[in-house]
């Protein structure tokens, strides 16, 4: 039977909002008060869906966001899930972008990050791999719809890796925060995108 997949991204943080932006990774920061109205509205365009399960990233900017799901489904499986954190940044995090990459426009972190050495950080093919350990878990699991509710680069990675695309195409599968995308899939590689990055809930 194939399962549904809503996923999440969390919502704005004042990381997100920095005039110099800085790089987040697993930098705890809490939602802002743009980020917790969007993640309010994230929960009421999910909430006449039959959720059974939520599975979330445990930095707080995700836990809150996630919180704001589950509130409309408190029968749902509410599982804090270590495959959805960030990815690690390493000696980067926290860090501006010119301080980080060289440039204050992200310069190769936005042309092409599959190509930046993270310094103790996790690469991305590290990342993908936990993507596929993950949607394997939700192919064998009992519950036929869920929610993930992750971070950005997750959810760029996850896509490169069900469409297997190159990942130099990172930025093409970018999700706003609050956003929600949705999947039907029958097996790793026979899947549908009902929907990408849909913000129309957004206010």
């Amino acid at each position: 039977m194939p399962k549904t997949i809503y996923l999440v991204r969390h919502g704005e943080t004042n990381f997100n909002t920095d005039p110099e932006p800085r790089v987040r990774g697993r930098i705890e920061i809490p939602l802002n008060e743009e980020g917790l109205r969007h993640a309010d509205q994230a929960g009421e365009f999910l909430k006449n869906e039959k959720i059974q399960a939520i599975y979330y990233s445990k930095l707080q900017r995700a836990k809150q966001t996630a919180d704001a799901v589950h509130k409309h489904h408190e029968s749902a499986k509410f599982v804090e899930e270590p495959l959805m954190i960030d990815i690690s940044w390493g000696d980067w995090e926290g860090k501006t972008y010119k301080e980080a990459f060289g440039s204050a426009d992200g310069g190769m972190f936005m042309k092409n990050p599959a190509l930046l050495e993270i310094p103790n950080g996790e690469s991305f093919y590290q990342v993908i791999d936990r993507i596929d350990k993950m949607m394997r878990k939700i192919l064998t699991s009992t519950e036929d719809i869920v929610c993930l509710v992750s971070h950005g680069a997750i959810f760029n990675l996850l896509a490169c890796y069900m469409f297997q695309s190159p990942l130099k195409n990172f930025w093409s599968f970018y999700m706003g925060g609050c956003a929600v995308s949705k999947i039907i899939i029958k097996d790793i590689d026979d899947f549908t995108v009902k929907y990408w990055n849909q913000t129309i809930h957004l206010k």
